[in-house]
């Protein structure tokens, strides 16, 4: 991986290269001290790349889900992010962070040319905005749940939220409502399935054993 560009996520990310360097593995604390200085909304974006699909990563969605939650939490307070000790040391294999920053380098360069940059969307209000949202959906990719797109769902969320703020893009943020609107739709459908199948469930169970 090499820095492309001058561009923040670009120097970033060449960063984060350089730390990873001779290295087999790479922390989460180690991480955000490579691309902090350009701010969580880099991290977030890149921690939540292999949650862009439908298994749930149940092992690894708890420590980075909160992580990333820590991450919209220091978008919103516009503050440096500090991770507890037992997220700092959790590891990822250098590999795993070359492939995630290749791709959102690549994403970024094909994204480019449909992307219009909006001042107004450098304000303070949506970037605390988006901060909130990042941190409460993160939260839901944190839940072990072994459903499909349990992940997914907030997870593409968050990665638009962090794109939004990347490139203060108001194409970008909308995409972003749509998925906060479809998180609302998902996960008011699993807790009501919750609420009514599981009665029916031990009720079956019940007339099953008897």
């Amino acid at each position: 991986m090499s820095n492309q560009g001058s561009d923040p996520l670009g120097r970033a990310l060449a960063r984060l290269n350089h730390a990873a360097t001779d290295k087999t593995h790479i922390t989460l604390g180690e991480m955000l001290a490579a691309v902090d200085v350009e701010g969580p909304a880099i991290a977030a974006a890149l921690l939540v790349l292999p949650f862009l699909q439908p298994i749930p990563l149940m092992g690894l969605s708890a420590p980075v889900g909160l992580t990333i939650a820590l991450c919209g939490l220091g978008m919103f307070f516009g503050k440096p992010v500090k991770l507890p000790n037992r997220l700092a040391v959790v590891k990822l294999t250098t590999p795993t962070i070359v492939k995630m920053s290749e791709f959102l380098i690549s994403f970024e360069k094909k994204l480019k040319p449909y992307i219009k940059n909006d001042s107004s969307f450098e304000s303070v209000f949506v970037r605390k905005f988006l901060g909130v949202c990042i941190a409460i959906h993160a939260v839901l990719l944190a839940l072990p749940l072994p459903i499909p797109f349990t992940n997914a769902m907030p997870a593409w969320m968050c990665f638009l939220a962090a794109l939004t703020v990347l490139f203060s893009s108001r194409r970008v943020f909308w995409l972003a409502a749509t998925m906060i609107l479809l998180n609302i739709a998902f996960w008011t459908s699993l807790v009501l399935a919750a609420v009514w199948g599981l009665p029916s469930l031990v009720e079956w169970t019940s007339n099953s054993a008897g």
